[in-house]
């Protein structure tokens, strides 16, 4: 048996190796920790260039405005920034103009306590014209909390060529309010677990993503979004499901070229309303579609069948199967089968995909309900997994 090599490069001094990641690319040297133990104390240490206590978000606005991109070394830089004993900020500069921000508690909780959160994003005027330093366009922040959502909502008016805004993980987030007249073209939002009131102003936004329990959602612009994720498996978070402000969320996905939707949120809120007063209404753009219900029932296909009459431009369909999908107990008399105003033959569809059935008959279920509204001369393949 021959002898196992001695790991010359985790040997080498810390001030090496720093230097050495410093040049890695920033998704590559990310993986480093899953080298060795070596190196997962290497990655914690790595381009560290500020560690202070009772520190100020100025702080962080400094390291922003003072970051070189002509220095290798620089191309990739982490700070920590203590506010106090408990809690830090861990702020990462990636490339593609890509900024991380998290709010990290040394006992490993997330802060709950109920807070609201107005985002005022690239307004007129900038606060600060930024001519130097690391531009960001695309901010990821993680676990904010009431104690730091306004600061972060200061340091937010400096980000003047902002597009793209991911938020997840904000416990304690009840009310959200983002208010972007400009350039905002992405935004994204998952672990909200609190959230019950979603207010967007955002003419240019393109795609809109949200995961958790469905809030209230009040649009005060109409915008075409080209995709749109409704990964709300969890439910209404919203009381007594009054949704008011359905017709404008329509309209803003109705142009879309994929979607994301569960079967409970087309039934309770959007057949009601195409059923009485939008009765035109269709999809004409939607080429993808992904559908998530707790089961593939027979009861369960007739709204899914309804709902792709709606897309007479559809090719492809995704549904997965998550038994711990939220349901409605209502009885909902409605129409259960709206799409017959509509062509029953679609001529584009080519793909469908079922994910997490076990059950082999509600996969036949669903075959030949599909072969009822597919051009028989077309062929149509169909995947369970």
């Amino acid at each position: 048996m021959s002898e196992q090599r001695p790991d010359i490069i985790s040997s080498l001094p810390l001030e090496l190796l720093l230097y050495i990641i410093s040049f890695i690319p920033f998704e590559s040297a990310r993986l480093t920790p899953f080298v060795s133990t070596r190196f997962r104390f290497v990655w914690s240490q790595a381009l560290v260039v500020a560690h202070s206590h009772n520190g100020s978000i100025e702080a962080i606005s400094r390291f922003i405005h003072n970051f070189n991109e002509h220095d290798p070394s620089k191309n990739t830089r982490k700070m920590e920034l203590h506010f106090d004993k408990s809690t830090f900020v861990s702020t990462i500069l990636a490339p593609n103009n890509v900024m991380h921000m998290s709010f990290i508690f040394s006992d490993g909780s997330k802060r709950e306590e109920s807070f609201c959160w107005r985002i005022e994003i690239n307004k007129q005027i900038p606060r600060r014209v930024e001519s130097k330093g690391f531009l960001v366009k695309t901010l990821c922040l993680d676990s904010v909390y009431s104690l730091t959502h306004e600061v972060v909502s200061s340091m937010l008016l400096d980000f003047s060529l902002l597009e793209s805004l991911k938020i997840c993980d904000c416990k304690g987030l009840t009310s959200l309010t983002i208010d972007s007249p400009t350039k905002l073209l992405h935004l994204s939002i998952s672990g909200c677990t609190k959230l019950r009131y979603l207010d967007i102003r955002s003419s240019k936004l393109k795609t809109l993503h949200y995961q958790g329990f469905l809030p209230s959602i009040k649009i005060h612009e109409h915008f075409n979004l080209t995709s749109a994720i409704f990964d709300v498996r969890r439910g209404p978070s919203y009381c007594n499901n009054a949704f008011d402000d359905i017709g404008h969320l329509l309209l803003i996905i109705k142009n879309s070229q994929s979607l994301t939707l569960c079967r409970w949120m087309f039934e309770e809120l959007i057949r009601p309303i195409i059923s009485s007063s939008w009765t035109s209404f269709q999809f004409y753009k939607l080429h993808e579609l992904r559908w998530i219900d707790n089961s593939m029932k027979q009861e369960n296909i007739n709204p899914l069948i309804s709902f792709l009459k709606l897309c007479p431009s559809i090719e492809h369909v995704f549904i997965t199967i998550d038994s711990n999908t939220y349901s409605s107990n209502e009885e909902l008399s409605v129409d259960s089968d709206h799409g017959s105003k509509h062509a029953r033959v679609l001529k584009n569809l080519k793909l469908v995909v079922l994910e997490g059935s076990k059950n082999e008959e509600d996969t036949n279920q669903l075959i030949l309900a599909l072969q009822e509204i597919v051009n028989s001369d077309q062929p149509l393949r169909v995947l369970s997994s």
